[in-house]
């Protein structure tokens, strides 16, 4: 599985991405700015980063 990640500044074109790809049978999902943010900074951790935060 692949992911594609589209940064939208109109609410309306949310809307006709999110509608486009339930046509096309692909799930899709709106993230929060949160959501997005979080993402990035999973993206920066390795797991030995956080065993060792972890005292493991």
């Amino acid at each position: 599985m692949e992911t594609v990640l589209i940064n939208v500044g109109k609410k309306s074109d949310i809307t006709f991405l999110l509608s486009l790809a339930k046509k096309l049978g692909m799930p899709a999902k709106a993230l929060s700015h949160a959501e997005v943010e979080d993402w990035k900074f999973a993206q920066k951790m390795s797991r030995n980063e956080v065993m060792k935060a972890l005292g493991k």
